[in-house]
């Protein structure tokens, strides 16, 4: 008897024991936060950037996310990696991040659906419709996978999924889900951010004009002041003076030149020194080559020449030298060519080397996780040592490429016959450089003297820290532009294929926002998680071992352990008896 009275009391000093315990890790938790990530990439750790803006957030962002419903597993996977991510964001910003998923197919008429449908188009969603297989066929369902964020008196239309024609549905869902954190640290960037940056476009060498550039141009709309710029020898086109302190600041704190087609004068080269000088930064897209596409549409044939707008020797200067070649990709775009005999032509597509598709490499944030980016007529570019300069080769030509130097002949023809990428073959071209350092004045020791006439100079030698890119194609940031050039196409779009494909301009927003050291959109932009996939031939040839060793090994085990406890029972309650 008192044997059991002891046994009870000991149960049940471990019971307040036990409740002690959870109650004192509950109270202790309220102090002290701390998670822990087991997966090789910390695919559920944000960055330390995140972290810090979420916790600066001061009023609640309201997320309604349009993914929820009957989905295949792809999708299923997405909406919980949003879920996961949201929820992981909450844990540092409490109830400052509000989600909610809605289906915005779940109303019964068809009516009620289409209005919703209407008004998440209107408020900037695009919408996916998906081919489901059922056992009586294929159904066909309409999705939004984006999210409206709603930010004190503002709202935010969020694209979620990162759409690619090239890929499967695994891995286009896989490239979304690396870039869910990003996403949503930008629109919430975008939402709250007061002070914006300024850009300014160059206008004047015969650059891009505003249509060709109007995409590039509304995506850097959405993070910063957007201004085209004539700088016509005006010494105040850039910077202005600061009266009484003796010294200019910048108008801009970027300048993007984009295909400029004409001669840049030297006083108009001083001047864009003079913005690198005092910290402002570039993204320099200058062709080295010029090629007519009218006499090509016309003849057939074309000849490509040299592009001298005399900017050759301040690019020098800085580091980098733009060549004066073309490059032959045979991983190239398409081009649509009439072929057959005349009253019964019909269209082909042909590989058109001269518009190398390239493939990003590098894990730079400006390149992590962007589609391949499409160029034409692109240029090699080389680096030169200057010292203090750090370079970084963003983009590269592919396996298979061949370097044509000037003069030359461009011609249809070449669809037609192989252009020697073998003995000819030289991969892996440099086609887009990053520079950063302390830059040296082009006019050190050599400005003309006429420039010391102009008052309020403010002349520098030596600039402050800045960033740089130059790339050898002026096209990268031209958007497709209808014959009449009334109305344009975005940035990515290929008007052969008649669909967007090319990631140009998330590249090129990228860099800009790099170039500006925008740092809470770019150290979270490079994050991967690798997508596992099954191997298919295994699965093919031993489908039937893994069927059973996935449903056998753990019910076996369960056995096993079942086994053993009755044993342990057993063997622990006939010592009692016997005592």
């Amino acid at each position: 008897m008192k044997n059991r009275r002891s046994e009870k009391y000991r149960h049940l000093l471990e019971a307040v024991l036990g409740i002690a315990l959870f109650v004192s890790l509950s109270v202790l938790s309220q102090f002290f936060f701390q998670r822990f990530d087991l997966t090789e990439e910390k695919r559920h750790t944000l960055s330390a950037t995140t972290i810090d803006m979420l916790r600066q957030l001061d009023d609640a962002m309201y997320i309604k996310v349009f993914l929820d419903g009957d989905f295949p597993a792809d999708y299923q996977r997405l909406r919980q990696a949003i879920r996961e991510k949201l929820d992981e964001m909450r844990a540092y910003a409490g109830e400052n991040v509000q989600y909610e998923f809605i289906n915005p197919s779940e109303a019964e008429d068809k009516a009620s659906r289409e209005a919703m449908y209407g008004e998440l188009v209107e408020k900037g969603l695009d919408y996916t419709s998906l081919q489901i297989k059922k056992k009586d066929g294929v159904e066909e369902k309409i999705i939004f996978p984006g999210a409206l964020i709603s930010y004190q008196d503002r709202e935010f239309p969020l694209q979620i999924l990162r759409n690619q024609q090239r890929t499967t549905d695994a891995a286009m869902v896989n490239r979304t889900i690396n870039s869910l954190e990003y996403s949503f640290v930008n629109a919430f960037y975008l939402l709250e951010s007061n002070r914006r940056q300024k850009v300014a476009i160059l206008q004047g060498q015969g650059e891009l004009p505003p249509i060709a550039m109007r995409s590039f141009q509304n995506e850097l709309l959405r993070f910063y002041d957007v201004e085209y710029v004539e700088i016509d020898e005006h010494i105040d086109a850039l910077s202005r003076n600061v009266a009484g302190e003796g010294k200019r600041i910048n108008r801009y704190d970027a300048l993007v030149i984009a295909k400029p087609l004409h001669r840049f004068s030297e006083k108009n080269k001083f001047i864009i020194d003079q913005f690198i000088m005092r910290g402002g930064k570039v993204l320099w897209m200058v062709d080295a080559m010029k090629v007519s596409l009218d006499s090509l549409q016309k003849k057939e044939t074309t000849l490509a020449l040299p592009l001298r707008v005399n900017l050759d020797d301040m690019l020098f200067n800085y580091g980098v030298r733009i060549n004066r070649d073309l490059l032959l990709d045979r991983t190239c775009a398409p081009i649509s060519l009439n072929v057959g005999p005349k009253g019964n032509e019909r269209s082909e597509l042909f590989p058109w080397y001269y518009q190398p598709i390239l493939i990003p490499d590098n894990p730079h944030p400006i390149t992590a996780n962007v589609d391949p980016i499409l160029t034409d007529f692109v240029s090699s570019v080389d680096t030169v040592e200057v010292a203090g300069i750090q370079k970084n080769i963003l983009l590269r030509s592919g396996p298979y490429t061949r370097i044509m130097k000037s003069p030359v002949r461009v011609s249809l023809n070449i669809v037609s016959i192989d252009p020697d990428f073998g003995s000819s073959n030289r991969p892996h071209q440099p086609v887009a450089i990053l520079l950063e350092g302390v830059f040296k004045s082009n006019f050190a020791n050599r400005m003309p003297p006429e420039f010391y006439e102009e008052p309020l100079l403010g002349f520098r030698e030596e600039g402050e820290f800045t960033r740089m890119l130059v790339i050898g194609d002026g096209d990268i940031a031209r958007n497709p532009v209808n014959p009449d050039s009334t109305r344009w196409r975005e940035l990515g779009y290929d008007p052969v294929l008649q669909r967007p494909l090319y990631g140009n301009k998330e590249f090129l927003i990228n860099a800009v926002n790099y170039l500006l050291g925008d740092e809470r959109l770019i150290n979270v932009r490079s994050r991967s998680v690798a997508l596992r996939k099954l191997d298919d031939e295994e699965i093919l040839s031993r489908r039937l071992y893994w069927q059973a060793a996935n449903i056998g090994v753990p019910v076996g085990i369960m056995i096993l352990l079942g086994f053993v406890l009755a044993l342990l029972r057993k063997k622990r309650y006939a010592k009692k008896i016997h005592a």
